[in-house]
């Protein structure tokens, strides 16, 4: 839960923050590769031991997605498509979904 100020200058506390499925993808993006888990499957993924930093998170997701920037997800509907997949797989990595049929 956000708190933000209303016009009286008083905390509210009912706002809430965006799912991460609603944020844009550069965002859920950026949010991705500061998290440790996803640090870690993106290491794995690669074959590595040792987690990833923030850094080489967003260095191997671009790589995935054939992108320069995180900003482009925005446009480029394939790359879009690719991290959906990068998405999906981390969501079954850590147990949060079932393998996809």
């Amino acid at each position: 839960m956000l708190s933000q100020t209303n016009s009286t200058g008083v905390m509210d506390r009912t706002a809430r923050r965006p799912a991460f499925t609603d944020l844009p993808a550069r965002t859920q993006a950026a949010l991705l590769c500061k998290d440790a888990r996803f640090q870690r499957f993106a290491a794995q993924q690669c074959g590595c031991d040792s987690p990833f930093t923030e850094y080489f998170t967003a260095a191997w997701l671009r790589d995935q997605c054939n992108i320069l920037s995180r900003a482009d997800l925005h446009s480029d509907a394939q790359a879009l498509a690719k991290f959906n997949v990068l998405i999906t797989e981390f969501d079954v990595w850590t147990g949060k979904i079932a393998a996809p049929r």
